[in-house]
C-alpha cells in the first residue's frame, strides 16, 4: 500500500521576468507621485507631468507599471500600454490609442452596430482590449482611413475627446523606452507637449533602464526632461523581508526568522531574486507545515545556479574585450565603492578614452549602468561577485 503524499499547495513566489509578485513591498513613494499624478488629472482640471520611473532589469519596473493601472481602474480609467521596441513605438501606440477611442465610444469594432459601454477600467494591449474578458481588434474601413490622415497627435486628440466626453481619462504606460529611438522620442514629446494647455486627464508614465538617462539633455525632449524621475533599485531590507515572508505566510506554510535571514542573505534586496529564493525554499519544504534554516539551506545551491543563468548569458553575450571591461569593472568594485570609467580603465591599464567604447557598448546592451552618482554599476546585482569568481578560477 502506498504512502498518502502530501496535499500540494501552490508554490506562491512568482520567479518570472513582469509577473506581479503576491505581495508588491516598497514603490510607495511611486505609487504615491502617481496617485497624485491621477488625482491632479482627474480632480483639478490639469494634466500633470509625466512620472519616470528607471533602473536595472528585475527591480519591478513592469510590475510597478501594473500597481498604477490598478490605481488608474480605481477610477474607471483605462490604461494604453506599450513595450518600446526599436523603431515601432510611435505605430503601436498610435494603434492602441485607436482602440482605446473605440472603447470609449462603446464601439466593439468588427460589429456592424453600436453600443455603449460603461468604462470600468481596462488595459488596452497589442490586439486585445480587455474588460473582464477581451474584445478581439480588427480595424475597420473609418480606422485605416483616419490613420492616412493623421499621425499620433490626431490619435490622442480623439481618445482624449472620447474619454471627457464621457467623464473620464486615460493613462498611458509606456515600457522598455529605452528601446525607442531619438526621433520617436521627440516625435512623442512634440506631441505630448503640445497638449498640455489643454488640460485633458491624461496621465503619463515610463519605465526604462538606467542608459535612459543617456538620452536627457540636449537629445531628449524638455517634455521628458522635466518629468519627476524616480530611480527604482534593490528594495530596503524591511521591504524585501516583507516580500520574502508575505508570500509564505499567506499561503499557510510561514517561514522562520532564521530562514529569512539566510535567504534574504542570497538575494538580498534585489526583487527578482527574493522571488527565486522563495520559490526554492517553498519547494524544498514540501509537505512541512513551516519553511526553517534546514530547507533555506536545502534551497541554496538551486537559487544560486538560478541567479548564475542570468550572469552567464549576459557573460555570452559579451564580446572577448567586452569581458575584459567586465572583469575589470568587478575588480574596480573591490577597491571603490561605486567606480567611475576612469577607475576602471586604470584596471585595465589604459586610457579612458581608449576603452570608452566598451563601457558604451555594455551600456548599450544592458549588462551596465551608470548610477545617479555616475559610477558603473552592473545591471544585475551579484554579477561581479560571479564574474570574481569566474575569472579568478580561471
Amino acid at each position: 500500500m502506498t504512502e498518502p503524499t502530501a496535499r500540494r499547495q501552490p508554490n506562491p513566489y512568482r520567479p518570472g521576468f513582469n509577473q506581479a509578485p503576491v505581495v508588491f513591498a516598497g514603490r510607495g513613494e511611486v505609487l504615491d507621485a502617481a496617485n497624485e499624478a491621477l488625482d491632479v488629472a482627474a480632480l483639478d482640471g490639469r494634466t500633470p507631468r509625466p512620472v519616470v520611473l528607471v533602473g536595472p532589469r528585475g527591480v519591478g519596473k513592469t510590475v510597478t507599471l501594473g500597481e498604477i493601472s490598478q490605481l488608474a481602474a480605481q477610477r474607471s480609467w483605462p490604461t494604453v500600454h506599450v513595450e518600446a521596441r526599436a523603431g515601432s513605438l510611435v505605430a503601436e501606440l498610435g494603434d492602441r490609442l485607436r482602440a482605446a477611442r473605440n472603447l470609449f465610444d462603446g464601439r466593439e469594432p468588427a460589429a456592424s452596430s453600436r453600443r455603449r459601454t460603461r468604462i470600468t477600467g481596462a488595459k488596452v494591449e497589442a490586439s486585445v482590449l480587455g474588460i473582464g474578458g477581451g474584445i478581439e481588434i480588427e480595424r475597420a474601413a473609418d480606422d485605416r482611413e483616419s490613420e492616412q490622415r493623421g499621425g499620433l497627435g490626431a490619435e490622442l486628440r480623439g481618445v482624449m475627446r472620447a474619454a471627457t466626453a464621457q467623464g473620464s481619462g486615460l493613462l498611458l504606460a509606456l515600457d522598455e523606452l529605452q528601446n525607442a529611438s531619438s526621433a520617436e522620442l521627440h516625435e512623442l514629446g512634440a506631441v505630448l507637449q503640445e497638449h498640455v494647455a489643454d488640460a485633458w486627464p491624461l496621465v503619463v508614465v515610463i519605465a526604462a533602464l538606467p542608459s535612459f538617462r543617456g538620452k536627457r539633455g540636449g537629445r531628449m525632449p524638455t517634455y521628458l526632461e522635466r518629468a519627476e524621475w524616480h530611480a527604482l533599485e534593490g528594495l530596503a531590507a524591511p521591504d524585501a523581508r516583507e516580500a520574502l515572508l508575505g508570500p509564505a505566510e499567506q499561503s499557510g506554510r510561514p517561514m522562520t526568522d532564521g530562514a529569512a535571514d539566510a535567504l534574504l542573505a542570497l538575494a538580498g534586496g534585489y526583487p527578482y531574486a527574493i522571488q527565486v529564493a522563495g520559490h526554492f525554499a517553498w519547494r524544498a519544504s514540501h509537505g512541512a507545515k513551516t519553511i526553517t534554516e534546514q530547507h533555506a539551506a536545502a534551497a541554496a545551491p538551486r537559487i544560486g545556479a538560478d541567479l548564475d543563468q542570468l550572469f552567464l548569458s549576459r557573460w555570452e553575450d559579451a564580446s572577448p574585450r567586452e569581458r575584459e571591461y567586465l572583469a575589470a569593472l568587478a575588480e574596480a568594485e573591490i577597491l571603490h565603492s561605486e567606480p567611475h570609467g576612469g577607475q576602471v580603465a586604470a584596471v585595465l591599464g589604459q586610457r579612458v578614452s581608449a576603452v570608452s567604447y566598451l563601457r558604451d557598448r555594455l551600456i548599450k546592451k544592458g549588462t551596465i549602468y551608470r548610477d545617479g552618482a555616475g559610477g558603473l554599476r552592473f545591471i544585475t546585482p551579484g554579477m561581479g561577485d560571479w564574474v570574481r569568481r569566474g575569472t579568478r578560477s580561471r
